[in-house]
């Protein structure tokens, strides 16, 4: 079964997106029947249908895997039953379905290209992305309270809305609504629904959810720029995830504009470390150890 999902304001937001006289509904991406095929088939079953994955597919499994510190020897073949090895089938097929949705966003974002003219930021804003995914993991695998393939998959989910919101959201544009919170005077998720009456985190929770993946991550992906996702109260994947994304968003700015006012990190990244057990001197550590990683990796 296909499904698409539309968004709606609520009632508490509906005021704000009146203001702004824009649109307040979405309309999400469909799960792909292969996505939920492999999810529902026995594990016995999945090399069959595993052959309908296409070679990019399969390689970027392997990509992944070679990510989180946890690839085959460099002559293996890049297939989807080398991923299940490397990974399991459940995680291997959740990888594969967070790829897909990627993979989507970045065909609106060409689709933007077409219909607004060249979106050239988007280019350096998916690098950076990228980048912030990869110190997840890390960060995940340093830590060792979530899964580096998890923390991975929360990295590439938590700004997989932002194509679509470019691309549906003109009047007021969305693109004017990035630039202004490019700034840094007030949280990105503030200015974004005082114009537009929602935020990309907003949708990217409600997209993860609807396509199944998991229900904490889902919830992370939704409150990645809330401060209150680091309160004792709040579900502990939830918390860490969201923890683990503060401190590696503020890992990968780059170096010379850290002084630049960063409010999230000044409103949550002592709950961040705290969350953690971090203490300020781990993070500098942790931030060396990262920057030798960039450097050795060809990112410095």
């Amino acid at each position: 079964m296909r499904m698409t999902v539309t968004l709606q304001c609520s009632a508490a937001t509906a005021a704000a997106a009146d203001v702004a006289a824009g649109p307040c509904g979405l309309s999400l991406p469909e799960v792909p029947d292969l996505l939920e095929r492999l999810r529902s088939e026995p594990v016995g079953g999945l090399s069959r249908l595993a052959a309908c994955l296409d070679a990019p597919s399969c390689s970027l499994l392997m990509q992944c895997a070679v990510m989180l510190g946890l690839g085959p020897p460099g002559g293996r073949r890049s297939t989807f039953e080398a991923a299940v090895e490397v990974f399991g089938p459940q995680r291997t097929v959740d990888l594969f379905g967070v790829l897909t949705l990627v993979g989507q966003m970045q065909m609106l974002a060409n689709r933007r290209d077409g219909a607004g003219g060249p979106c050239t930021s988007w280019a350096s804003f998916w690098s950076h992305s990228l980048n912030r995914a990869r110190v997840l993991a890390w960060l995940a695998r340093r830590h060792g309270g979530e899964t580096p393939d998890l923390a991975l998959a929360f990295g590439l989910l938590c700004d997989s809305a932002v194509a679509l919101m470019m691309l549906e959201l003109q009047t007021p544009s969305y693109r004017v609504t990035l630039a202004e919170a490019n700034l840094g005077h007030r949280p990105v998720t503030e200015v974004e629904r005082g114009r537009h009456g929602t935020d990309h985190a907003e949708v990217a929770g409600r997209i993860a959810a609807g396509w199944g993946f998991d229900a904490g991550l889902a919830r992370a992906v939704g409150h990645h720029h809330d401060d209150r996702a680091l309160t004792p109260q709040q579900d502990e994947r939830v918390r860490t995830l969201v923890a683990l994304g503060l401190v590696a968003d503020r890992m990968t700015v780059r170096p010379a504009a850290r002084h630049r006012q960063h409010v999230e990190w000044q409103r949550g990244g002592t709950m961040a470390l705290h969350v953690l057990g971090m203490s300020a001197q781990d993070y500098e550590d942790w931030l060396d150890e990262v920057n030798l990683h960039s450097v050795l990796n060809g990112r410095g």
